[in-house]
């Protein structure tokens, strides 16, 4: 089995067992979702989620329009952005 940590054969051997094993990958995945772009990912996951039940129903149109944001918000902002440069730049 893989070592969890480069550091993980200075245990002592009392304390490398199983639940000391768990604990670190735990406390590790933990640190991982503090970042900002893995909440923004899960967040937009679990709206993408939500919002295909309707789909499993036959709600096609609830769907599309649920998932629009999504989809015309970043186009948008980039447009406004470059909208503002211009005007402080051209």
């Amino acid at each position: 089995m893989q070592e969890p940590h480069p550091l993980w054969n200075y245990l002592p051997p009392e304390r490398r067992n199983r639940r000391e094993r768990f604990s670190f990958h735990s406390r590790r995945l933990l640190a991982r979702l503090q970042g900002r772009l893995e909440r923004v990912i899960i967040v937009s996951g679990l709206y993408v989620l939500i919002w295909l039940i309707p789909l499993i129903f036959g709600q096609v149109l609830v769907t599309v329009f649920a998932l629009l944001p999504l989809l015309l918000v970043p186009p948008v902002g980039l447009l406004v952005y470059w909208l503002v440069w211009k005007e402080f730049h051209g």
